[in-house]
């Protein structure tokens, strides 16, 4: 159980107000799906585009290669973007179109479903200083500012016979869904010219790019995770501005094991790749199964997954802005605990090692020769391949993976099964080199729990990524797969130019802790390693104040070797103290739950911090995420708005602060992401207090720390 704890836990649901009977209401606060989740562009103050920030990564097309012929009337299945409107939905949208060097003519926008087109509206050029007509004169389906696009559309109807028009928001165009089946429709994009006649028609003609862009779905309330296409194209604007640390996207993974398979589509793995700060000039985004097409050279899955001088990634996996609506798109089944034996035949001198599980995917041993956990081909060897139901063998003939004779006397070992590869193949993108292609993982299991990523770039020179060669993957979201020199508009070794960059990863994976074992060289034998149970994860964990007591609750899918929890508590976020001990189930395939009571939780501190640490009966120990408590007095936190947070979040205080003191963010687990010292000064009722540092799509402490205690305000971006 060494890594228990790596599950998150899901946000507050997400409600909206409702669309009242007699027609669509005006709503004060909505919220949107588009470019607000990529790049919200809220952060306050504005921060260069060299650097992090909240802004880059512009929606695109007729930008040649890098687009082909997304969201054009040419594009084909994989190249539109669509969205899934059930009965009765309702689609509002609008955009913001921005100069791109190039000239622009009106845009077309047309709603479209096979064979017949749902809608059509041509928005106008804006008159005025207007450089290369890109910018479309004010009219329903235009957003103004980033500020419209993060408050949503603004829903023009009647209240009562009385038109209504809330002053925040953007005036949308929209589509209502009035059949009785649900349908994917898509948009198209097309230049025209006053007469209504397409032109730069051309894939290469009239690059449009678009910084603000909401395409929202309601029924009462929001419908988030319907917005998706199996193509992106995105454009930094120049080879130096980093895309916003909010990017990212989410594939929708089918589950091979489900009845009929990938073409069934009936349940699935969903995942979150961060492109945060890469610097592509123009790019694909795609996700599939392998990474390349296959040809002559690519037709097993080591060979289609590395990375290549060719275009040759190809489109398969829908991919959305937000987590996929789990009511279109449901999570697939858990499998359960694979086991790894290991058996040694002294005459063959080969060591098998049989994995046991009950769904297909692949599985892979990796066998560290040196004890060090950095995979190097001449001490290490990795034995993978695809896995069937049942028992799936793996043999070892005591060779690294250059056929050097491993002599030491003590190895390490490690398992994993995976279901449901995926795959991010990048064409013509310069550099990743900051926190590089990271991956996190949403459903089933745990709400951004970090994952990991393989990537395989030994076709390119030397020196174009460190490791070239990652085969046990890394789960660092700050050092994930990374290549280039930022600026630098080269191919290999110093850029990705003109190539195709893959990065892998598995819809679930199943991952053991490495297991040192006896090695004998004289006879290629490994010691006979009792059977290893591949680990799972905490499924809830909760404090909360009643009766003059903290409850402390948490349950458990599965157990494995788990001798005991202790609950740890602290006064300030970093120096916890064991308060109690419950004792576990050992190992079990069934959940349990467990409870304890913090009957001496102390009254006087502002907030109370608590965490579990499972020990297992090897003595190995693991932390959970912290989980925090009001504790009794008055708070000094009345308000923090807007939350969830796109910008700006602001803080108002019940009495104002005249001393020194710190804010500081921290993360769902307690680890530090920010912190600012604010010197004694002006008596302050409200802190503002910038968010466009923080990935989007998370859940933050913010903690205020003054001299008489510590105050926090949890919050959403």
């Amino acid at each position: 159980m060494k890594q228990f704890f790596s599950a998150y836990f899901r946000p507050a649901l997400r409600t909206g107000l409702l669309l009242l009977s007699c027609g669509l209401t005006g709503l004060a606060s909505v919220r949107a799906e588009g470019s607000k989740n990529l790049t919200p562009g809220t952060a306050n103050p504005v921060a260069p585009v060299t650097g992090p920030n909240d802004r880059v990564g512009f929606l695109q097309h007729n930008d040649g290669a890098n687009s082909n012929n997304f969201l054009l009337p040419a594009a084909s299945i994989d190249e539109r973007m669509y969205v899934r409107m059930q009965p009765g939905d309702t689609l509002f949208y609008g955009l913001r179109r921005t100069a791109s060097g190039v000239q622009n003519d009106r845009l077309r926008l047309q709603i479209m479903d096979v064979g017949v087109t749902l809608q059509t509206t041509t928005l106008q050029i804006d008159g005025g200083t207007n450089t290369n007509s890109a910018r479309l004169a004010p009219a329903p389906g235009v957003i103004a500012s980033y500020g419209e696009a993060a408050t949503g559309p603004r829903l023009k109807g009647f209240v009562g016979g009385v038109p209504t028009l809330p002053a925040t928001g953007y005036s949308p165009l929209y589509y209502v869904n009035t059949g009785l089946v649900a349908r994917d429709v898509w948009v198209e994009f097309a230049q025209v010219n006053a007469s209504g006649a397409q032109v730069f028609a051309a894939s290469t003609q009239g690059k449009s790019w678009y910084d603000i862009w909401d395409f929202t779905v309601r029924n009462r309330s929001e419908k988030t995770g319907r917005l998706y296409a199996r193509t992106w194209s995105f454009t930094g604007g120049s080879f130096t501005a980093q895309y916003s640390t909010s990017f990212g996207l989410y594939p929708l993974i089918p589950n091979p094991n489900a009845v009929g398979g990938y073409a069934a589509n009936e349940s699935f793995f969903v995942k979150r790749v961060s492109y945060s700060r890469m610097t592509p000039f123009g790019v694909l985004l795609l996700a599939n199964e392998f990474g390349a097409s296959p040809a002559p050279g690519r037709t097993t899955f080591q060979e289609r997954r590395r990375s290549i001088n060719a275009n040759v990634g190809y489109a398969q996996y829908k991919q959305f802005v937000n987590d996929p609506d789990p009511n279109v798109y449901p999570s697939t089944v858990l499998p359960t605990r694979p086991t790894v034996t290991t058996t040694c035949d002294p005459v063959t001198k080969i060591t098998t090692f049989t994995l046991n599980v009950d769904q297909a995917g692949f599985g892979v041993v990796f066998i560290d020769g040196n004890r060090d956990d950095i995979y190097q081909e001449s001490t290490d060897r990795i034995l993978e391949g695809t896995t069937v139901l049942g028992d799936n063998v793996f043999t070892w003939d005591g060779k690294s993976d250059n056929g050097t004779v491993i002599t030491s006397t003590l190895i390490n070992i490690s398992f994993s099964s995976g279901v449901g590869p995926v795959n991010f193949p990048l064409y013509d993108c310069e550099s990743a080199n900051f926190a590089g292609i990271t991956v996190r993982s949403i459903r089933p299991g745990g709400l951004l729990a970090p994952d990991f990523v393989y990537w395989d770039d030994r076709n390119f020179a030397a020196g174009f990524s460190a490791p070239s060669y990652n085969p046990n993957g890394t789960s660092d979201q700050a050092n994930g797969h990374r290549w280039g020199v930022p600026g630098n508009n080269s191919g290999p070794p110093t850029g990705g130019d003109g190539v195709l960059v893959n990065t892998y990863a598995v819809g679930l994976l199943a991952r053991g802790q490495a297991v040192d074992i006896v090695y004998d060289p004289a006879n290629a034998c490994a010691a006979v390693v009792p059977p290893v149970v591949l680990p799972v994860t905490l499924t809830k964990f909760e404090a909360r104040a009643e009766a003059g007591t903290v409850r402390l609750s948490w349950e458990t899918a599965t157990e494995l070797n788990s001798a005991y929890f202790e609950v740890e508590r602290s006064l300030d976020g970093q120096q916890f103290a064991v308060i109690g001990r419950v004792g576990a189930q050992g190992s079990s395939n069934t959940a349990s739950a467990y409870t304890l009571l913090d009957r001496a939780a102390p009254t006087n501190a502002p907030l109370l911090y608590y965490r579990l640490r499972q020990v297992d009966t090897d003595g190995t120990a693991a932390y959970s995420g912290v989980r925090t408590v009001k504790a009794t007095g008055r708070p000094l936190i009345t308000e923090a708005y807007p939350n969830p947070v796109v910008g700006t979040l602001f803080v108002r205080l019940a009495e104002p602060l005249t001393g020194a003191f710190t804010l500081r963010i921290l993360d769902n687990t307690g680890r530090l992401i920010w912190q600012q010292q604010q010197p004694a000064g002006a008596r302050k009722t409200t802190l503002e207090v910038p968010t466009g540092q923080l990935p989007e799509g998370r859940s933050y402490i913010l903690q205020v720390q003054t001299s008489s205690g510590s105050f926090i305000q949890r919050f959403v971006k």
